[in-house]
């Protein structure tokens, strides 16, 4: 099973926090936070964010009391994900790339299209752009709307911003991918992104 927690810390506490986390066992050895992320871009300093993997409810519900009670954690948000494909969790690491956390809200009754037109293009995608997505999972779908976490790994922001589809250089016939992405557009109601740094994982 898998979570996404956002992890609130006292004011200028966030790296104390950090380092405790990949310190400790998350519910008795049967959590783990696979990727401990920071913000560099679209959110705020005393905000962690965390993929929370357990092997039940009762392991999240642990992992989760675990996260709260280390000190100078002031509050922690939970949202249950649903995998649609881990690609590359692997690559989830400390190091100097930038990891963007992008929520695609959706409209539920086009989920499946959004799929049908992200997971099959990645290779070129990955190809043309050195990107590299680490995976896709979706919340419960809530009044019509079905909210996805995308997360990939870029070498820096103007790798990024270079990936746009609408940022690719005119002329000659478009990657696939660019066609799927700008149709994809149309099925939601909302995006947003947030650029972080990986900061590693809890302790295994």
């Amino acid at each position: 099973m898998r979570e996404y927690v956002t992890i609130r810390t006292a004011p200028n506490r966030a790296p104390s926090v950090a380092a405790a986390l990949r310190e400790t066992r998350l519910g008795r050895g049967t959590a783990r936070a696979l990727g401990l992320f920071t913000a560099q871009i679209g959110a705020s300093v005393n905000d962690l964010f965390g993929l929370v993997a357990g092997e039940d409810m009762v392991a999240l519900d642990r992992a989760a009391k675990d996260l709260s009670a280390l000190s100078d954690v002031v509050a922690v948000d939970r949202k249950p994900l649903t995998p649609v494909s881990e690609r590359n969790l692997p690559l989830l690491g400390d190091g100097p790339a930038m990891f963007t956390n992008r929520w695609f809200h959706v409209r539920s009754d086009a989920a499946q299209e959004f799929e049908d037109l992200t997971v099959p293009v990645w290779n070129g995608f990955e190809r043309d752009t050195k990107c590299h997505v680490i995976g896709l999972w979706h919340l419960s779908p809530s009044e019509g709307v079905t909210i996805y976490l995308l997360i990939a790994k870029y070498d820096d922001l103007l790798a990024w911003s270079n990936s746009r589809f609408f940022s690719r250089p005119g002329g000659g016939e478009a990657p696939a991918w660019v066609g799927s992405f700008a149709r994809r557009r149309e099925l939601m109601v909302d995006t947003s992104v947030i650029a972080t740094r990986c900061l590693g994982a809890s302790a295994g």
